[in-house]
Order: C-alpha cells, then sequence, then structure tokens
C-alpha cells in the first residue's frame, strides 16, 4: 500500500510543477502532500515554485519594452557577421 502512495524527489517536483497548472488529480495531490510532509527539500521547491509564479504573474515592468532600431540593426549586422561560424 505504501509503496503506490510514496513518491520519490523527481516525481514529486513534477507534480509540483504539474500544481502550479492546476492539474493535479486527487490521488496525485494526496501521494504530493505525503511527500511534502516528510521531505524538507521538496516542501522548500514547492515554496520557490510558489514564490516564482506568483511574483512572475504580477511583474509587467517590460511587458511593452521594445529594443530601438539601432539595436535591432546591431543584432542584426552581429549575427549576419557571425553566421559563419556555425
Amino acid at each position: 500500500m505504501m509503496k503506490y502512495l510514496m513518491l520519490n524527489c523527481k516525481e514529486a517536483t513534477f507534480l509540483v510543477s504539474k500544481k502550479e497548472e492546476g492539474k493535479l488529480s486527487f490521488f496525485e495531490k494526496i501521494k504530493l502532500q505525503m511527500h511534502l510532509y516528510f521531505c524538507k527539500f521538496c516542501k522548500m521547491f514547492e515554496q520557490q515554485t510558489n514564490f516564482i509564479g506568483h511574483n512572475a504573474g504580477q511583474s509587467h515592468l517590460h511587458e511593452h519594452s521594445t529594443l530601438s532600431d539601432a539595436t535591432k540593426e546591431k543584432i542584426i549586422r552581429f549575427l549576419n557577421e557571425n553566421e559563419t561560424l556555425n
């Protein structure tokens, strides 16, 4: 019974990421909560993921930023000059 409920850390971090999208089944939620109860590292990963997700959704500092035409020209010139390196 316990082998069906216990996750390894790789599986737990996958479910933490999946949880951010709101796509966990009831059974996945239970398994994740059990793992997080025992594993402080995955719990920390969950907290960091929640923090990043929450703050990324609120940050619109560069939403309307664009490059100047001069900067675009420099980038294009640089790419064209270094195209033969690849």
